[in-house]
């Protein structure tokens, strides 16, 4: 039951981020400069885009809970809560975003470099309320029995980000990295409107969904949905921000160094989307079985998931070593480029699978209603941990790109460690427990 959740979440995920992989494959071979401009331009927005994906997290879990109870009119509400949320949260990224080129130019970007990267921020900011309202759309979706829905609409959208991107990058309109922006932002606002769109008119339980109404946005009903989406919000964005920093150290070492380290951080987000859609389904099956009160379901739930996970990810990074020429060929085909690129392509699938285990066991701990451990260990191991060793690393003993591809490996393994004592003691309990608390720790 879990594969079958677990497939169509992650080819949800996986085309999610292929829109990105995408932009980043078209405006390589339009240029090395532009790679970089492109690359720092979305390390703010996918910032505040995993955020955004983590403060709605709370929804898909208590959607599950509430499906597993059999009360979708819950459900329902749960998922108009979540859509405002989407709508206010994309809006305040939007005003972040743009302000990107101040924050890049303050982080000691160059001049050039921070305008260029600044604009195509703020441009693709506006790509973030309609692709925060397609996540908590799918989350209900997913949780209910509708998984694939999600996969057709990506599909027709990362078809048309393609041919967008095709005109618009380097075909007759020529306008390189703003382009590939421009047909991103097009195709997640289409993305949005025709999920929401199948929900209100097409999905068969849509009567049973109930009306809206303003006691769907009561403060308090929400509470255990944002308490969940804050814990998560703020892992996620720690854990992200804790990249982008890493961008940032890549950028001052050079446009090459920085599109290198571009090509093999966009290779291992594709590759991190089975993390996100294995862990999804598996933090779904975990609070479904929370809803019925079945602690023994639950461990079974989250042991499966973190099998499927290790047994897909070995399966791609052997994949990877084998081929990483070919792999790097998609992105660039400068030379000096390869040089850098291929060998850290070589062993990017290894880094998926350590980085993917720590974000699986995550979500299942989330599916189990623990809220801030998971976030404590991610404070501790990306930014305690990969930052300093990232800055040793590729900038003071000079590694390049190379050091900070190991300095993510080092703290992934110390993460994964981290929550996989805490869910061999969860899993490990005879009885449910409603709430998981610290007292439990």
């Amino acid at each position: 039951m879990l594969a079958r959740l677990a497939l169509p979440i992650v080819m949800a995920r996986i085309g999610l981020t292929l829109m990105l992989v995408v932009d980043n494959m078209i405006v390589g071979h339009f240029g090395t400069a532009a790679l970089a401009s492109f690359a720092l331009g979305l390390v703010l927005v996918q910032t505040m885009q995993t955020v955004g994906l983590g403060l709605l997290m709370g929804g898909m879990v208590e959607i599950s809970a509430a499906f597993g109870r059999g009360d979708m009119a819950e459900c329902g509400r749960i998922w108009r809560r979540s859509l405002l949320y989407a709508a206010v949260i994309g809006l305040a990224f939007v005003v972040v975003a743009h302000q990107a080129p101040a924050i890049f130019a303050a982080l000691g970007q160059a001049p050039e470099l921070a305008a260029s990267a600044g604009h195509i921020s703020a441009l693709i900011g506006w790509s973030l309320p309609p692709m925060l309202i397609y996540i908590a759309s799918i989350g209900l979706l997913e949780a209910t029995g509708y998984p694939y829905v999600g996969v057709v609409m990506l599909a027709l959208a990362n078809v048309l980000n393609l041919v967008l991107n095709l005109v618009l990058v380097d075909g007759a309109a020529a306008m390189g990295a703003e382009g590939a922006a421009l047909a991103t932002l097009i195709a997640r606002l289409v993305l949005a409107a025709g999920t929401v769109g199948y929900i209100v008119f097409l999905m068969r339980e849509r009567a049973s969904l109930g009306r809206p109404s303003w006691r769907d946005h009561a403060w308090s009903a929400g509470r255990h949905q944002r308490r969940i989406g804050y814990a998560e919000g703020m892992s996620m964005g720690i854990e992200s921000g804790s990249f982008s920093a890493l961008t940032l150290f890549a950028g001052q070492m050079g446009a090459v160094e920085l599109a290198a380290y571009t090509v093999a951080i966009n290779i291992n987000m594709m590759l991190f989307m089975p993390a996100v859609g294995v862990g999804g389904a598996a933090a779904v099956r975990v609070a479904q079985a929370r809803g019925r009160h079945d602690g023994p379901g639950m461990a079974r739930s989250g042991t499966t998931g973190l099998a499927v996970f290790a047994a897909l990810m070995l399966t791609v990074a052997l994949l990877f070593l084998a081929v990483p020429e070919a792999v790097t060929a998609l992105y660039t085909a400068d030379p000096a480029l390869a040089v850098v690129a291929v060998p850290i392509v070589a062993l990017i699938g290894f880094l998926a699978l350590i980085d993917g285990a720590q974000r699986v066991v995550a979500n299942i701990l989330r599916g189990y209603g623990e809220t801030w451990l998971p976030t404590t260990s991610h404070l501790f191991s990306y930014v305690a941990v990969m930052v300093p060793a990232a800055w040793m690393l590729g900038v003071h003993f000079g590694l390049g790109a190379r050091g900070l591809i190991a300095a993510i490996a080092f703290a992934s393994v110390v993460a994964t460690a981290l929550l996989l004592f805490r869910f061999r003691q969860l899993a490990a309990r005879p009885q449910f427990n409603e709430e998981v608390t610290w007292a439990s720790f």
